[in-house]
């Protein structure tokens, strides 16, 4: 198993930057999760851990050796697409053989290492199938079991559970991150799904044009973004605008003031700050605090309902709870409210010009 380092990697395809200056440590162990829009650079990075594409700069290690230049099949690495690749003229049991055939491993050696690989998966009685004769999840576990059961130093995966549907995805979501951390095995996630990169991370890269946004946990990156691209790209987010008073809060356009805590930041200094809907809470108009909106939109999303709101001076909101625990209805009058502490003010490269 093994570290991976990124020193100040690029790729640059002519006037085109995928990747621009990529300096970050993934632990051993680790489940790391480049997230970002198409276009963003995710699957380029992926490609060149693996040794499929050169870095234009900047080097590449892992477990502390250099790889930027060796060959695909000197890296040790196990690598699981979307389309899962698997050999549709082999039987399960073949597929998953073939990286120990192709490295002349024994017999005896594959036959047992095979065998303990399906069993991890949960496909040990499967093994004479073919891929055409298994169901979408199953084909993605022959996958994952092909790419880890010659022992890699470094587990990739490219959008593997994007040709799921919901229900099943969430269900390998749950599967693959148990495997994982069963095996120990580091681990880079390319993905568009912001769902499954909260749900499997350690931690997360949020991309956008080749350059890293931000690194942090699920939690920072969600309730701590970097700057408006984090928030908007990872969910719902609620941006308002305003003016610093020191140690009081942000006041807004319309007058009101959002309290929350302001730092070293300028009095009077333009700042934006967001508010995810699940900690808005709708008050009846009657209330004494918060911002006057009406009810524009009420969304039922079964274990939970959205609504969407237009404040009295002009903001557009959006609240969010557990279906029961809020109520209201389309053109209801409210007051909208949160906890100070539920409120983020951007860092300064991301706030109100």
């Amino acid at each position: 198993m093994g570290a991976i380092e990124f020193d100040g990697v690029a790729k640059r395809y002519g006037p085109v930057h995928a990747v621009r200056d990529l300096s970050v440590q993934v632990a051993e162990g680790e489940f790391l999760t480049i997230l970002g829009p198409s276009g963003s650079g995710k699957t380029t990075i992926l490609s060149l851990v693996a040794g499929l594409t050169a870095p234009s700069a900047g080097r590449i290690l892992i477990a502390g050796r250099d790889v930027t230049h060796l060959e695909p099949q000197q890296r040790r690495i196990g690598l699981v697409f979307q389309s899962y690749a698997l050999f549709p003229h082999l039987d399960v049991f073949d597929n998953v053989a073939f990286p120990l055939v192709v490295r002349g491993r024994p017999k005896v050696e594959i036959a047992a290492k095979v065998a303990a690989a399906l069993a991890r998966v949960r496909l040990d009685g499967l093994a004479r199938r073919r891929p055409q004769q298994l169901s979408g999840g199953q084909q993605q576990r022959v996958a994952l079991a092909r790419a880890f059961v010659f022992e890699p130093d470094i587990l990739l995966l490219d959008e593997p559970l994007g040709a799921l549907d919901r229900k099943l995805r969430e269900e390998v979501q749950v599967e693959l991150k148990a495997l994982q951390r069963d095996l120990g095995i580091t681990t880079l996630l390319v993905t568009h799904d912001q769902e499954e990169a909260l749900s499997l991370s350690d931690r997360i890269i949020v991309l956008d044009h080749g350059a890293m946004q931000q690194v942090g946990t699920p939690d920072e990156v969600y309730r701590r973004p970097a700057n408006r691209f984090v928030a908007g790209f990872l969910g719902l987010a609620n941006l308002l605008e305003g003016r610093v008073e020191a140690g009081r809060g942000l006041r807004l356009g319309s007058g009101e003031l959002v309290a929350c805590a302001t730092g070293t930041r300028p009095e009077g200094s333009a700042a934006a700050a967001i508010v995810r809907p699940e900690r808005v809470r709708l008050l009846p108009e009657s209330a004494g605090e918060g911002i006057a909106a009406r009810v524009r939109q009420d969304v039922y999303l079964g274990h939970l309902r959205r609504w969407h709101l237009d404040a009295d001076a002009g903001q557009e909101l959006v609240a969010a709870a557990t279906d029961g625990d809020q109520s209201a209805a389309i053109g209801d009058r409210v007051r909208v409210s949160w906890s100070p502490a539920d409120v983020w003010l951007l860092p300064e490269a991301g706030a109100a010009a």
